[in-house]
């Protein structure tokens, strides 16, 4: 790529206009090393402005066609995944599990309730159980003192 950028510092063809002849003859010599200074001057860091720029242009291109080709991708995946009808189906998924969490928490609480009673009520079934057999110890012992004994076992007790 030739540099578009006029370079006065290069020697001029012969073959130049008339017209450019004219207006070069219309300013002053100093005034024309000033300007061919000035142009020579900054010649070259414009040329590394043009060139840095016409990188930048061949980035973005590159960049440009990355993100068109993504967004390409972006569509086609849409189109074949059906993606509002999945997210949908995420939707109604996760109701269906917060639901479920619930019924859970409450199955739970009844459980832990019916534990609690079943607790309760075994250790009603063995207090009754234990007062039965302290009754029958009683009842027995009671029977066992009712019971005639005969005058020489009392006296062979006592002694």
């Amino acid at each position: 790529m030739e540099s578009e950028i006029f370079n006065p510092c290069v020697a001029q063809n012969s073959s130049d206009s008339k017209e450019e002849n004219k207006d070069k003859k219309q300013l002053s010599v100093p005034a024309l090393h000033l300007i061919t200074s000035l142009i020579c001057g900054h010649q070259q860091s414009l040329h590394l402005v043009e060139t840095k720029l016409k990188e930048l242009l061949q980035h973005q291109e590159v960049l440009s066609e990355g993100v068109q080709s993504e967004n390409e991708r972006f569509k086609i995946a849409e189109a074949s995944f059906h993606l509002p009808t999945v997210f949908q189906e995420i939707s109604a998924y996760n109701q269906k599990l917060i639901q479920l969490k619930g019924e859970m928490a409450a199955v739970t609480e009844r459980t832990s309730r019916l534990k609690k009673r079943a607790m309760r009520l075994q250790q009603q079934q063995q207090q009754k159980a234990l007062n039965q057999e302290q009754e029958r110890a009683r009842q027995a012992e009671r029977e066992k003192l009712l019971i005639a004994q005969p005058v020489w076992a009392t006296k062979h007790n006592d002694s």
